[in-house]
């Protein structure tokens, strides 16, 4: 069990905006439970006051409760903007006298800290045929640290030339290759394909920034040569 001053000594639980998480705690038969969200402006403010236009059941709140639910042993929420919060949950004893206690975690959510970009913007290979190539992709929770495992699988968005709907691929922590799609080849004309990187999310949905000038990926095909023509002279 913990209490909010206790809270307060904890690290925060790092999230990134958009993501939607679900926060548990042991279900006691009969008992009830009522989930609030308060935003700091650090870790030692203290809210014992809800805002009323900010309760995450809708209209610009920078949280939401999903499907409204708040007063149940587990939920989920929605972080939407970037800021310091406490996700704290009152458990109600079952009979008369009302007792109480309080838990509570702290949340951090990231603003446009975590990024997704190419690891190389060009590439290149002969004409085949085949209108697929894979590519890796760097995810970044900050400027020093890699995006963890736990934050996988991504969804990447990306178009190439002259689409005017986004492609979705997948990119798992075990090779975080995007597997492009679509790629135009011509065996008798060098041609020149760019693949733009749209919008990203993590495994729970949050946003990855996609980083100005590391978002195109250049691949080059190259035409094959012609075709000898074999003569037998003897």
């Amino acid at each position: 069990m913990m209490a909010l001053a206790s809270a307060k000594a904890q690290s925060p639980y790092v999230i990134l905006p958009g993501s939607t998480h679900k926060l548990t705690i042991t279900d006691h038969v009969g008992n009830t439970y009522e989930w609030k969200v308060y935003k700091v402006n650090n870790w030692t403010d203290q809210k014992d006051a809800l805002l009323a236009d900010n309760d995450g059941l809708g209209g610009d709140d920078d949280f939401l409760f999903v499907n409204g639910e708040f007063k149940k042993a587990e939920v989920d929420i929605t972080f939407l903007n970037e800021g310091k919060y406490y996700a704290i949950v009152e458990e109600y004893n079952t009979g008369t006298n009302f007792c109480s206690s309080r838990r509570a975690i702290p949340v951090e959510v990231f603003g446009n800290e975590a990024t997704i970009v190419f690891k190389d913007l060009t590439s290149d290979d002969c004409a085949d045929l085949d209108p697929q190539f894979a590519t890796e992709m760097v995810a970044m929770f900050d400027s020093g640290t890699q995006l963890p495992e736990s934050q996988y699988p991504l969804t990447v968005n990306y178009r190439l030339d002259g689409d005017t709907a986004d492609r979705t691929a997948t990119v798992t922590f075990a090779d975080k290759l995007l597997n492009i799609m679509g790629v135009i080849e011509d065996e008798n004309n060098d041609t020149i394909n760019h693949i733009t990187i749209m919008s990203a999310t993590n495994k729970f949905g949050g946003i990855l920034n996609v980083v100005t000038g590391q978002k195109i990926h250049t691949r080059t095909i190259f035409a094959l040569p012609a075709k000898p023509i074999i003569t037998v002279t003897n």
